[in-house]
């Protein structure tokens, strides 16, 4: 697959994506070929997808304002008890960990849909951890194998 490099003798896989909604499944296809007969648990690839999703959807639906197509790195690494995923893009500053959590609603006609996608990925995850560095967001993140 064109830009999208993966040495699964050192268990690292590296996606350069437009930020685009449909680059999201040629991002879970790549990851779930190169996850496949590595062991993980189909809790641990659930979750990967997850937060996989998260992320991208979070990415395009919110760090370009302006529009325009931007590339997108995403990094996955095989750990012997984890799977790291980075994401690493040049949009707007956007660190998960500071968001409040959202609030719950008093009633069922008070709630509306969306905006716990980063209590789930928060729940997902093992570690998280948001850089930015030189323009650029970082995003790291492990999933427990198990």
């Amino acid at each position: 697959m064109p830009g999208s490099p993966a040495d699964p003798a050192n268990g690292t896989l590296h996606l350069q994506l437009p930020n685009r909604r449909a680059a999201l499944e040629t991002a879970r296809q790549a990851v779930l070929d190169f996850i496949a007969g590595h062991g993980l648990s189909p809790r641990a690839v659930y979750r990967l997808e997850l937060v996989l999703e998260e992320v991208w959807m979070n990415l395009v639906m919110h760090a370009f304002p302006d529009g325009g197509e931007q590339l997108v790195d995403l990094h996955l690494q095989l750990e012997p008890d984890a799977v790291a995923l980075v994401v690493e893009d040049d949009g707007v500053a956007f660190d998960p960990l500071a968001a409040p959590p959202p609030q719950r609603p008093a009633s069922l006609d008070e709630a509306v849909p969306g905006g716990l996608g980063l209590s789930l990925m928060r729940s997902a995850c093992r570690s998280m951890a948001y850089t930015r560095i030189g323009g650029r967001n970082r995003l790291q993140v492990q999933v427990d194998r198990q």
